[in-house]
């Protein structure tokens, strides 16, 4: 019998939104979900005190995610429930944050305005977990967004070593 666990179909969420046609691979990124060690990058769901480790030096405070090398690191108890600030539904909050963390292991960074237009949709790399600031909960990179991907002129996250 198979055991329900808050964090079921982690991957498969994680996987969906990754292939998505509305995600990164407009920008001419492809993702291949490798389920060994040969993987150059990892994104793992972790309770806050991993997290907390996998982000060193960064502090997160227990509470962010973090973009850390070649780790994607997703806080567990906010996939789990979101933020109070998050006002979309838990799915796309799921989505949001995959999109976002994996964003930066491909050079993306915050903008500088968190929401330059109250009532439109958040850029993706917005922090939306704090600062929707008006601005509409969105799970998928904008227009602009991929545009600034697909020139692919910021570095990658370094790849896994051991």
């Amino acid at each position: 019998m198979e055991r329900h666990t808050p964090d079921a179909g982690f991957e498969e969420v994680v996987d969906a939104t990754l292939h998505d046609q509305r995600g990164w691979m407009r920008a001419g990124f492809r993702f291949v979900r490798a389920d060994d060690e040969s993987a150059p990058y990892r994104i793992v769901l972790g309770e806050a005190a991993e997290v907390q480790e996998l982000c060193r030096p960064y502090d997160v405070f227990g509470k962010y995610s973090c973009q850390n090398g070649p780790v994607v690191a997703l806080n567990a108890p906010r996939w789990r429930q979101a933020t109070p600030e998050w006002t979309g539904d838990l799915a796309t909050y799921r989505q949001m944050l995959v999109n976002h963390e994996v964003g930066h292991l491909l050079g993306m960074h915050h903008p500088k305005m968190q929401c330059p237009r109250a009532g439109r949709p958040a850029e993706v790399m917005a922090q939306q977990s704090t600062e929707l600031r008006g601005c509409l909960p969105n799970p998928w990179p904008l227009p602009d967004e991929v545009a600034r991907a697909a020139r692919h002129d910021q570095p990658l996250a370094p790849p896994f070593s051991r």
